[in-house]
């Protein structure tokens, strides 16, 4: 695995030629700077981007008046829908979608059992999302509006503290921290096997192309 980098990041995107990645530094009068970087696969190079970059590739062509409206536009996780809108969720609950000009045009919370959901993963009209204080994850209608289905639970191995989840080839892949694991669900069965194990705690999980990239507790590597 190649280190790209060890400090405390708080967001991480692909885009066609690698990753985006956003670094937390806390400053000394106590508030906190962020900054925004890029890191090339064929260079293998860091370079710093510009914030209106990093919110392009967040949240597309409507990302000023989607970012002037959430304010918190780091904490929250993203996806493009099949109807060109975008899916917003922190790891409170809390949720929107935005339509393709910007306008705020459902809100509310993802919550399964009390607990909150996060992170988002599209699956045709459906998102799936993880609960990790559940240890399971959920499907989400957005046409009918409710939680349609789980995957694991309170007593269940199956995932443990899942705390992010993508969704390549018809497949989603599972970042379960505490199990140090990346588990792996075929949709067409929903069938649930061990794609990666590591030393560590994992947070998160990307793919761009044929290359691989994990969130561990010690920084962001290309697998």
């Amino acid at each position: 695995m190649l280190k790209i980098v060890s400090l405390d990041i708080v967001d991480l995107l692909s885009f066609p030629s690698g990753i985006l990645f956003v670094l937390k530094e806390n400053l000394d009068n106590g508030s906190v700077k962020v900054s925004f970087y890029s890191f090339d696969i064929a260079t293998k190079s860091i370079a710093s981007v510009t914030k209106n970059a990093y919110l392009l590739t967040k949240f597309g062509a409507a990302y000023t008046p989607i970012a002037k409206q959430l304010g918190d536009y780091v904490s929250c996780d993203t996806a493009k829908l099949w109807n060109g809108n975008t899916f917003i969720i922190y790891s409170t609950g809390e949720m929107g979608i935005f339509d393709d000009a910007g306008n705020l045009v459902r809100t509310g919370d993802l919550m399964y059992n009390g607990a909150p959901a996060r992170d988002v993963a599209v699956d045709n009209n459906f998102i799936w999302s993880t609960v990790p204080s559940k240890n399971l994850i959920v499907k989400y209608s957005l046409l009918q509006n409710r939680v349609v289905m789980r995957i694991g639970g309170d007593n269940s191995t199956t995932f443990v503290n899942p705390v992010a989840v993508e969704e390549y080839d018809g497949y989603l892949y599972v970042s379960c921290k505490d199990m140090r694991k990346i588990k792996r669900v075929r949709l067409s069965d929903f069938t649930v096997d061990e794609y990666k194990e590591f030393d560590e705690p994992v947070f998160k999980y990307l793919r761009v192309g044929s290359y691989e990239f994990a969130v561990l507790e010690s920084g962001v590597f290309m697998l």
